[in-house]
């Protein structure tokens, strides 16, 4: 018997009651069963006597016992009510203990579970009233332009000149380490190294001037730490001084350079050879077949971006208009009882907040499929891998190498799992898609980076705040 008494709206007590004439027959079976099989010391397999084997083994067997026939019925009920329960039921701080005496049951055992659930709902949002912006690339003309102008320059072949500098071009100086500022001598036994600088990627604008204004043999003071404005300190030392990690000398920041080599990379001729070699095959002929080429990976490059953007303005609005209850409290005593010493209640109630909201998105995702009838086939799953095994050796393959990569990669559980739900994710994406309105609005390439990366900022942060939470709830 289950005997439900609501809490309040998401959570309640569930009372399970075995009583000593459901209990009693069960537990008689296990013993026999439990007599017949067990090797026990001094006599013949299954010819221990039954008053023994109660004395010994009878506690651990009744308390299995009813262990398993509560679970079973708490479980059916919960089943047959169709709950949709948050975490696992906890026994009650209140709950009394049991005697596990064979010889003498008590008349009831009952035991009670507190649970947490999520009331049924519906989601609000999901209508053509609903107006989002899906940002796009405004200059994808000039984008295209610097792409091909790019491919022309890793085309093309690299001279070394000796009488000027470009903004383009790539300049090695020989350098040693000052005794001070600008003005310092050379160092003795200071740094000698030879730093390499892509003059239109500096961040010093007046050494920069200085470089432009130079060429091949001449002598230049510069601060190496405002070359590049490399803000890790062992990102410096390895990239633009060429330390290694383990040389833990101390090195100033003023440095005379000679510059000893500059090296320019030459356009390409926009010809049949550029064509085949860059693009491969026949279809790129012209220099208009090369912009239209360049603009399809523009566009497919800043698509995944815009509906990544697009996506999120779905998860916050969905998040906003359908402010779901949760049972805090349980949810805060069940992440404490089922991790216990991984977490502490201090860390438990900072990371709430985050953890739920991941929660609640969770369970508006799993309306989204219920509604819009998601599901991802095991035929999907492969096909996925099977693209991306393709995607990554960018060659035509037989089926059958394709097919056994597939089979390898597919060992990984965890991976599939994590396949399986980004198709997922995609599909729930067209669903609500199709369900809001959609305008694009166009923008200029930096102002959609600087938009990127501010999300993406965010989210990193959003995602630290809960991560800690989240990952125990799924252990």
């Amino acid at each position: 018997m289950v005997v439900r008494k609501d809490i309040d709206n998401s959570s309640a007590e569930l009372t399970v009651t075995v009583t000593r004439e459901e209990l009693k027959p069960k537990i008689d079976a296990e013993l026999k069963k439990f007599r017949s099989r067990a090797a026990i010391r001094g006599f013949r397999q299954g010819q221990a006597p039954m008053d023994f084997v109660k004395k010994i083994y009878g506690s651990s067997i009744f308390s299995e016992t009813l262990n398993e026939m509560l679970s079973h019925r708490l479980y059916d009920y919960l089943r047959e009510s169709r709950l949709d329960v948050l975490g696992q039921p906890l026994p009650t701080e209140n709950q009394r203990s049991f005697s596990f005496k064979v010889s003498d049951p008590e008349p009831e055992y009952a035991v009670n579970y507190e649970v947490g659930f999520v009331p049924p709902f519906e989601i609000n949002g999901l209508d053509k009233s609903e107006k989002y912006e899906r940002l796009t690339v405004s200059n994808l003309d000039e984008l295209a332009e610097d792409d091909l102008n790019y491919a022309r320059k890793r085309m093309g072949a690299r001279s070394n000149p000796e009488t000027d500098i470009q903004d383009n071009d790539m300049v090695r100086l020989a350098s040693k380490e000052l005794d001070g500022d600008a003005g310092s001598q050379v160092k003795e036994g200071g740094l000698e190294t030879t730093i390499t600088v892509l003059v239109s990627s500096m961040a010093d604008e007046t050494f920069k001037a200085q470089l432009l204004a130079s060429k091949k043999g001449d002598t230049l003071r510069f601060n190496a730490r405002n070359i590049e404005n490399q803000e890790k300190e062992d990102m410096y030392r390895k990239y633009i001084l060429n330390l290694e990690p383990d040389d833990d000398r101390e090195v100033g920041d003023w440095f005379e350079g000679v510059i000893e080599e500059v090296s320019r990379a030459e356009a390409a001729e926009l010809n049949e050879d550029f064509f085949k070699g860059y693009f491969g095959g026949d279809h790129v002929t012209s220099k208009e077949d090369a912009i239209g080429e360049l603009k399809k990976g523009i566009l497919g490059f800043y698509d995944v971006r815009s509906n990544a953007l697009l996506m999120r303005a779905f998860q916050e609005r969905l998040l906003a208009q359908n402010p779901l209850e949760l049972p805090e409290k349980f949810l805060k005593r069940w992440l404490r009882v089922s991790n216990e010493g991984k977490i502490d209640d201090e860390q438990i109630e900072r990371e709430y907040p985050a953890f739920a909201d991941n929660l609640r998105w969770t369970l508006l995702r799993d309306k989204v499929m219920e509604m819009a009838a998601i599901e991802v086939s095991d035929m999907e799953v492969r096909a996925a891998y099977a693209r991306r095994v393709r995607n990554y050796f960018q060659a035509e393959l037989p089926d059958n190498v394709i097919e056994g990569s597939v089979d390898r990669l597919m060992q990984n559980k965890e991976d599939v799992d994590n396949t399986r739900r980004d198709l997922e994710t995609d599909k729930i994406f067209e669903a609500i898609r199709e369900r809001v309105t959609i305008t694009d609005k166009a923008v200029p390439s930096d102002e959609f980076h600087k938009i990127i990366d501010e999300i993406t900022k965010k989210a990193e942060a959003e995602q630290e705040e809960g991560a800690a939470l989240s990952e125990a709830a799924s252990e």
